[in-house]
Formats: C-alpha cells, structure tokens, sequence
C-alpha cells in the first residue's frame, strides 16, 4: 500500500497485488526472447488483472470507494486507487 499525500487526490491509498518470481519470470523471458509477447510475460500481465479487478471488487463490497489506479496515475497501472471518502461507487 503507498498513501497519496499529495496532488489532486491526495487522501487516497493505492493498493497493490504484487508476486515477484512471477513478476521476474516474466521481464527475464521477454529480456532473453527479446519478445514483449513471451508467454510468461502476458501471463503475468493478465495474472495483474485478474487481482486488480478482484481487489477492486472485494474494496467496493467492503464499502470503500475504489477506481483502477490508472484512471488517477498511468504509471500505477495494475493498482487500485481507494478514495479518501468510503462511499462506496457500485
């Protein structure tokens, strides 16, 4: 978790899913293939979404008014962003 202290939606916490060996199988396949298509790379990808979209999930069943990271920060893509308020946006 990283507290937004700052910015235009300061108050938020970005939450993030993260599995390192995963994550490292994944930029050492398309590092030795010289492929941004290697299989572990997208299945690491597509593993960052499937969290992200059940972290988003289980936030808003919990109350908490949460958004894809990427729609507050592109660089923090694969998080979730939650608001400083807790009303939830379902």
């Amino acid at each position: 978790m990283e507290v937004d202290s700052q910015g235009e939606y300061a108050g938020g916490v970005y939450v993030r899913w993260s599995a390192p060996e995963l994550g490292e199988a994944g930029m050492r396949a398309v590092a030795e293939q010289q492929d941004r298509a290697a299989p572990e790379w997208k299945r690491y990808a597509e593993v960052v979404l499937l969290m992200q979209t059940a972290m988003i999930g289980i936030l808003r069943l919990a109350g908490f008014s949460v958004v894809r990271a990427e729609e507050i920060d592109d660089v923090a893509e694969g998080d979730a962003y939650v608001h400083a308020d807790t009303r939830s946006t379902l």
